[in-house]
């Protein structure tokens, strides 16, 4: 028995056949849950409209609320039919979830459908995560220990309606291909591999969430957080399948926008490599994947002409006036001179080919150069702004002053640079 709240508000991914329209009398029957019922009409198949009608039929019929998405087969842009679809259907079920406030995601995925995903990525080399399936903590899929034939019992038995997916007979399709061919030659061979398979995806099933939760367990040793910045630190955990699924669910925790797919590209990617979520940066740097809110460049240009000019600047910046007596010279604390503090500034965002003269330094030097020197990650080193003077680098903020800048053994007063 499935721990499912009664009652609770929940979305259905509905295709109109079988599975679907047995998970959706099973919810009701067993824990008084009627789903709101979520059809995606991908526009691929001659049927693919009646389909569409006979889901809205079905919900009117059976008093079942329902939404259809027509999808746009354009947009894949040569990607993988079925991954394509997938991405959209999942993108939506979470969208329409959390807009209805529902607590359950359900899908009608069943015991054949994973024992299909087992060979499939088995044969592909794929590790335990992707052998056994994504265990994904958004999607509940009620059906999940039922074959086939169980789920077609339950519907004759009480004479439920559904609609037969043509396509389900096509060997277009790997997944078909598998279930329509290479299954009765099992059949075959070994009658009660079926069976067999099935404890082996349980047992590795367990495996898998027993590692996870280990793993999950030590995420706060290489877990830490900065301000509105989350750092990974970088281990043994990143060549292996497990480490992506803790660090997509570390990404999903802050943003829902993230793709599986993607954020394995960046754990398998060069220094810098990045992917973008709904409101969120995941980088790869040397030593640290960084988890950052999503920025967009500044091409604004600041004239400063005085300090309350400092107010339209996207950060905080205080220069406070002192005693060249009381300024300490150490690497903790900035100061710039008298001279240095006579507007007009202007501030910007550093650009390809700009130089400066670094403090203590005899020759200038390409602030990129400076900047990898510094090995900033690649979100810091695309934020950091320079301030000019009569078309002069004198600064770059947050990192060093420019010779031009510097305090001289005359001066009496300094100005301390407080940046926030």
């Amino acid at each position: 028995m499935l721990d499912l709240k009664p009652g609770s508000k929940a979305v259905l991914g509905f295709s109109g056949g079988v599975d679907s329209v047995v998970l959706s009398q099973f919810l009701l029957d067993r824990y008084n849950i009627r789903p709101y019922l979520l059809h995606v009409n991908y526009g691929l198949r001659e049927e693919s409209d009646e389909d569409a009608r006979w889901c809205q039929w079905y919900a009117q019929e059976y008093r079942f609320e329902i939404q259809v998405l027509n999808a746009d087969p354009s947009q894949r842009s040569g990607e993988n039919v079925q991954n394509w679809a997938r991405k959209v259907r999942y993108a939506w079920f979470q969208e329409r979830a959390e807009a209805l406030g529902a607590e359950y995601i359900f899908t009608a995925h069943h015991m054949d459908d994973r024992r299909e995903t087992f060979l499939m990525n088995a044969l592909r080399g794929s590790g335990l995560i992707g052998i056994t399936g994504m265990n994904s903590a958004l999607i509940t899929r009620p059906l999940a220990h039922l074959d086939k034939g169980a789920i077609l019992d339950y519907a004759k038995e009480r004479e439920l309606p559904w609609r037969e997916d043509a396509s389900n007979k096509s060997l277009k399709y790997t997944r078909n291909k598998f279930r329509n061919l290479l299954a009765p030659i099992l059949d075959e061979v070994e009658p009660r591999w079926m069976g067999g398979l099935k404890k082996t995806v349980e047992n590795l099933e367990r495996d898998r969430d027993l590692l996870l939760g280990f793993m999950t367990q030590w995420k706060s040793e290489w877990t830490t957080t900065s301000g509105k910045e989350v750092m990974v630190k970088m281990g043994p955990w990143v060549k292996s399948e497990v480490g992506q699924n803790l660090l997509y669910k570390l990404a999903q925790q802050t943003d829902s926008g993230f793709n599986f797919e993607e954020v394995g590209h960046v754990l398998r990617g060069d220094v810098g490599q990045m992917t973008r979520g709904k409101n969120h940066l995941l980088i790869k740097d040397r030593e640290f994947f960084f988890l950052v809110p999503a920025y967009e460049k500044d091409t604004r240009v600041y004239s400063i002409d005085s300090f309350e000019a400092f107010d339209q600047l996207p950060f905080q910046l205080h220069l406070e006036k002192t005693s060249t007596s009381a300024c300490i010279f150490d690497a903790h604390h900035e100061y710039l001179s008298e001279a240095a503090v006579q507007f007009p500034w202007t501030v910007r965002l550093w650009r390809p080919g700009d130089t400066f003269r670094p403090l203590g330094m005899n020759g200038s030097k390409k602030i990129s150069d400076f900047l990898n020197n510094l090995r900033l990650p690649r979100h810091r080193k695309e934020q950091t702004y320079v301030v000019l003077k009569n078309e002069t680098i004198i600064w770059v903020l947050g990192h060093r002053i420019a010779e031009s800048a510097r305090v001289g053994e005359g001066d009496n007063f300094a100005y301390l640079a407080t940046l926030k």
